[in-house]
Parts: C-alpha cells; sequence; structure tokens
C-alpha cells in the first residue's frame, strides 16, 4: 500500500469531465531495425507482460478509503488484464500525419478507467504517408494519469521501455 503524496491527490482531485489530468507521450519506431526486420503485436503484449513486475507503478490502481477519510492509496493487482492497458489501432488508407494527430487527439481525450491501474498503451500502425517516416513503421502512445507519474517517473518510465540496441533489458523502476 502506497497513500498517495498531497501533489499527488491534488492532481487526482483535478479530474474533471472535460479535463482530464492525464500526461503522455508519443513515439514513433522503425520495425525493420528490430531482430528480423518486423514487430508482431503479439510480442509487444508478451514484452509488457515480461516486464510488469520490473514496473510496479503499473501494476497499481487506486482505492479510496471508505467516506473520504483519508487520502486515496495505491494497491499492487496480480490479475492485470495486458489486453485491456495495450491496445493496437490502424489509421484508415493514406495513413497520414493529420489522421495520426486526430487519433491521438481522440484518445488523450478520453478518461482513464478509475478502478483499473490508471495507464494506457496504444500500438497505432497504418503510418505509411508520413513524410521521413519509414513505411511500415508504427507509433507508441502510451498515456497515464498524473497522480502516477510525474517528470522524474516519466523518464524513468521511458528510459525502461527504450534501448539503443535491439537486445533489451529494462530498468528496474
Amino acid at each position: 500500500m502506497h497513500i498517495l503524496s498531497g501533489l499527488d491527490n491534488l492532481f487526482l482531485s483535478q479530474d474533471k469531465a472535460n479535463q482530464h489530468m492525464h500526461v503522455a507521450g508519443l513515439g514513433i519506431y522503425d520495425q525493420s531495425t528490430a531482430k528480423g526486420g518486423s514487430v508482431r503485436f503479439k510480442s509487444i503484449l508478451e514484452f509488457f507482460t515480461s516486464h510488469l513486475n520490473d514496473l510496479p507503478i503499473f501494476r497499481r490502481r487506486l482505492v479510496h478509503p471508505p467516506l473520504g477519510i483519508d487520502r486515496p492509496y495505491w494497491v499492487e493487482i496480480d490479475d492485470l488484464d495486458v489486453e485491456y492497458h495495450v491496445r493496437h489501432l490502424g489509421l484508415p488508407h493514406p495513413g497520414d500525419w493529420r489522421q495520426l494527430m486526430i487519433q491521438i487527439a481522440r484518445i488523450h481525450s478520453r478518461p482513464l478507467d478509475k478502478t483499473k491501474p490508471l495507464w494506457e498503451a496504444y500500438i497505432i500502425e497504418g503510418l505509411d504517408n508520413i513524410p521521413n517516416i519509414k513505411e511500415g513503421s508504427f507509433a507508441l502512445y502510451i498515456k497515464c494519469h498524473h497522480a502516477m507519474v510525474d517528470g522524474q517517473m516519466g523518464a524513468q518510465v521511458l528510459q525502461a521501455f527504450h534501448s539503443l540496441t535491439a537486445d533489451f533489458e529494462p530498468t528496474m523502476i
């Protein structure tokens, strides 16, 4: 059990129907640089599944004390549904920058489900008509509630998910 800090509780309390307090990041990846020259969605799901124990923040959900007598707190869960949190989308043809940004705006405008860990990741394919982006590339868009991730933790999460080589070992958070 991890009690929310005062600042994290403030981020949570500032969530409104028209103002969501989540933060996000977008990366575009050339899958031809991966081992074998491609990345399958099933492999991405396996990656997230195998590394969730290394990223405990992604296995926590909020619990609100009865009658609001104290700040909410995080509890670790064992039955995380990775396929709920990691989603797979494809842009329609022609797969241009405008379509990607419209899709990202739609995703970002939706609130996170507060009964589950407060993060979602989207693998977006079909980026085939974006200047300077290699055909077959995909995007990873990840959003987390600000109560879960601050700037420093966000940098650690990005570091844990990335490597400069195809041989990848995550950094513990």
